[in-house]
């Protein structure tokens, strides 16, 4: 068997829609965002909190717009892996960027389920958040060993009731505002300001969260870019009208600060007894449709390493009977499960997740600025002509990236010096078998993990390969 025909064994089925790729983004991002960063990150700077929430998003749209076209390029599994690696022919870099990431995916889906354990505790005081979060993780662990499909049909069932909770939440609350609570609203000047930049990012987190499931989305081309402009405007607008209206209700900021479920806190002063049950079924949706897409998300990171021999192949086998790769979900499942049963130290582990998909959205927006900068012919391959807006966007996504990084790495070094070298470890390890056994480099690198070869034409590549 060909190694072509070997990849085209392993590759994955595009069952998700433009709808289903919008909720991914959505859904699978306003978790922590909206239910509790938007409160907490009010700390250091007050109401003023809400320009915070649209400069964020100012950027959030930049490197969506960044992901989306490169992601007409190269419609693969795992996004900013694929785009790195394939722009500059060398597996290494796209490794780097991504392993981190992974480490980040799987506490990030623990603690998620963490959360969902608390809001559950809303309605039953007794259960026990580990377990609630197991539970979760276990059905969603299932619904993703079933294919893209199932994955797609309840992910865009959860967006549905999620959009409609938190409607039912600011739709009344707009009425409720008082500007005078706005007063007075830079309360931290301008480090306390910026402080709170980095927290509220991270409510923009998932932006990107559809270009890891590139290689199952339908007419990705047009699916893609739509799916992740359309959801962070979407997330912009929501964050910027929630904020609005909890610090717009609430006459004093440090109650929100305080609170660990802000919007429960904001709502009672307008819907009464009925306020914390009406936030905290979005809570439960909002963590259980962002666990959902970070696991299904997740997978392919493994997934991709693995089609390009540098990481087990058995974590890019797919199953013959749904076509998931089941391997690399068993593996985050099975960690994800063990940290919500230990969940000492998983706030820095957050940390490190923010951190990592901060390099990632740095290094995508420099690969575009490294394709226009040079004239490459990946920008003949691209699904749009981004013309001048795409210059600016890299611009700010690079620039605005790094300067965020500047913030976020406090506290992260610690974990991800460590990971990284470890993972500069597996691909050496990796990378010298391959040599021993004579892989062809520039042929792997002529594929795109998840995407079947009739789908993708390898002229459409970059410079030397990593050998």
């Amino acid at each position: 068997m060909s190694s072509q025909q070997v990849n085209d064994s392993r590759s994955l089925s595009r069952d998700i829609g433009l709808f289903g790729a919008i909720s991914t983004v959505v859904a699978g991002t306003l978790g922590a965002g909206l239910f509790v960063t938007l409160g907490t990150a009010s700390s250091t700077t007050g109401p003023s909190v809400i320009l915070v929430v649209v400069l964020s998003g100012f950027l959030a749209m930049s490197i969506a717009l960044n992901y989306g076209w490169m992601a007409t390029i190269f419609p693969a599994a795992a996004g900013s892996y694929a785009y790195v690696s394939r722009t500059f022919d060398n597996r290494l870099p796209g490794f780097l960027v991504t392993w981190s990431k992974w480490l980040g995916y799987m506490a990030a889906d623990a603690v998620l389920a963490l959360g969902f354990g608390s809001y559950l505790q809303v309605f039953y005081p007794s259960v026990d958040p580990a377990l609630a979060g197991f539970g979760l993780l276990t059905v969603l662990f299932l619904v993703n060993l079933v294919g893209s499909k199932g994955y797609s049909i309840s992910q865009n069932i959860i967006f549905g009731f999620l959009i409609l909770s938190i409607l039912v939440l600011v739709i009344p609350g707009t009425a409720s505002i008082d500007t005078a609570n706005y007063q007075p609203f830079f309360t931290g000047g301008a480090d306390g300001f910026f402080a709170a930049a980095v927290p509220l990012f991270y409510a923009y987190i998932g932006i990107a969260v559809a270009g890891q499931m590139g290689a199952e989305v339908k007419n990705p081309s047009r699916n893609l870019p739509l799916a992740m402009a359309g959801g962070t405007a979407i997330l912009i607008l929501l964050y910027v009208w929630t904020s609005a209206v909890i610090y717009g209700v609430v006459g004093d900021y440090t109650v929100l600060a305080d609170s660990a479920r802000p919007l429960a806190t904001a709502a009672e002063v307008f819907l009464g007894d009925t306020g914390t049950a009406v936030v905290a079924i979005g809570g439960l949706l909002a963590t259980a449709s962002s666990v959902h897409a970070v696991m299904a998300a997740g997978i392919k990171m493994p997934y991709s390493w693995a089609w390009d021999e540098v990481f087990p192949k058995r974590f890019s086998a797919v199953s013959q009977r749904f076509g998931t790769p089941h391997w690399s979900l068993i593996t985050l499942y099975l960690v994800a499960s063990g940290l919500t049963f230990w969940s000492s130290g998983l706030d820095q582990a957050i940390g490190i997740a923010t951190f990592s998909y901060l390099i990632a959205y740095c290094a995508v927006s420099l690969t575009v600025l490294y394709i226009l900068v040079t004239g490459s012919d990946l920008s003949e391959q691209a699904g749009f002509d981004g013309g001048v807006v795409l210059w600016v966007t890299a611009l700010i996504g690079a620039l605005g990236a790094a300067a965020l990084l500047t913030e976020a790495y406090k506290g992260s070094l610690s974990i991800y010096v460590p990971w990284i070298l470890v993972g500069i470890g597996v691909f050496s390890l990796y990378w010298y078998l391959g040599k021993q056994r004579g892989h062809d480099v520039e042929a792997i690198l002529d594929t795109l993990p998840g995407v079947p070869s009739d789908e993708y034409d390898p002229a459409v590549r970059g410079g030397a390969d990593d050998d």
